[in-house]
């Protein structure tokens, strides 16, 4: 099995749901000390160990005290044989001791189901972050590349542009010398003052080009530090009826109160619209505006997000350019905390 298959294995495992083969390769594979997978299982030992909660206490039946009672007075053992055969409930009674409490506690026998796919989401979203982290990484690395590239291109234009300096200064003094030239080395160096003002363009350019890449770095670097947070908690946006293949992730920080905005497959903006995010307390409160790109999907960094705690629910609703005081547009994603 591949690693991507033990990971997408482990919530099957917790659960105790893998046949013998598939437990025996997965527990081969944990022996070998692999830290993200056992970083995950703890997280879905965790949620599996709650499940057993939703069981009732089983209360023995008033027949088997009595029996044991009578028994005690006569001085002889009870027959608990019989009494295991009465009181031993039969398939019936044993999945009606496992069906009823989650019938008491989910709205539907679907959610058993449901439950068991969150359990199996859960996985597949902690590996598609790992995924996501480690491309994060490698554009990262490709941008330091990009930026060792353009500071070297840089630092040669430089020591052109102090070359050509030098002999601009040189032919100034050769002008000096040869006054019955004048004329031939006005052109040289009117030439020379164009190539130098074209490098010095060439420059500005890769200045412009290089204060990007530092930008896209430092960007790269904060939600890279972000997504390593042990704090972060994350909040699922769902599509409305008029994006229903839509979807977005909001990964909240309590400590340093930012938020990292991450939606998909959303609806192309016409002229002069936008998408802004609302945090819904008393009433909503705008937390930032975003738009597209080519691949629909969109991404937005929010520095000072209000207490989680007073929060009751997220939208995304589409809004005049610019964004506005309160919601006027339709919604398009809507997160319940």
């Amino acid at each position: 099995m591949a690693h991507e298959q033990f990971e997408e294995a482990l919530p099957l495992y917790a659960a105790g749901a893998l046949d013998r083969a598939e437990h025996q390769a997965l527990e081969a594979h944990l022996l070998t000390g692999c830290a993200p997978c056992h970083a995950a299982l703890k997280q879905y030992h965790a949620v599996a160990g709650l499940l057993p909660y939703g069981l009732p206490a089983a209360v023995a039946p008033p027949a088997l005290k009595a029996r044991v009672m009578a028994a005690l007075a006569h001085g002889s053992a009870p027959d608990v044989s019989r009494a295991n055969q009465q009181t031993r409930p039969g398939p019936e009674m044993r999945a009606a001791r496992f069906v009823w409490p989650l019938r008491r506690w989910a709205p539907s026998p679907a959610f058993a189901l449901l439950l068991v796919l969150l359990l199996a989401g859960t996985g597949v979203y902690a590996v598609s972050m790992r995924r996501q982290i480690a491309t994060e990484i490698e554009q990262r690395q490709r941008v330091e590349t990009a930026l060792q590239e353009e500071t070297a291109h840089l630092a040669m234009l430089q020591r052109l542009i102090t070359e050509q300096e030098q002999t601009l200064a040189g032919l100034r003094q050769e002008i000096n010398q040869r006054v019955g030239d004048v004329g031939q080395l006005k052109d040289t160096l009117t030439h020379r003052e164009v190539e130098l003002g074209q490098l010095r363009t060439l420059v500005a350019q890769q200045e412009q080009e290089t204060t990007i890449l530092r930008k896209a770095l430092a960007q790269g670097d904060e939600i890279s530090v972000f997504l390593r947070s042990p704090s972060v908690q994350v909040i699922p946006l769902a599509g409305s009826a008029v994006a229903r293949s839509a979807g977005a992730l909001l990964l909240y920080d309590p400590d340093s109160r930012k938020a990292f905005f991450y939606a998909f497959n959303m609806p192309p903006l016409v002229e002069r619209k936008t998408y802004q995010l609302w945090a819904i307390l008393d009433k909503p409160v705008s937390a930032g505006t975003f738009t597209t790109d080519a691949g629909h999907k969109s991404r937005l960094i929010i520095r000072n997000i209000p207490d989680l705690a007073r929060i009751t629910k997220f939208a995304v609703s589409v809004e005049p350019e610019g964004g506005r005081p309160q919601p006027t547009g339709e919604i398009y994603l809507v997160g319940q905390l």
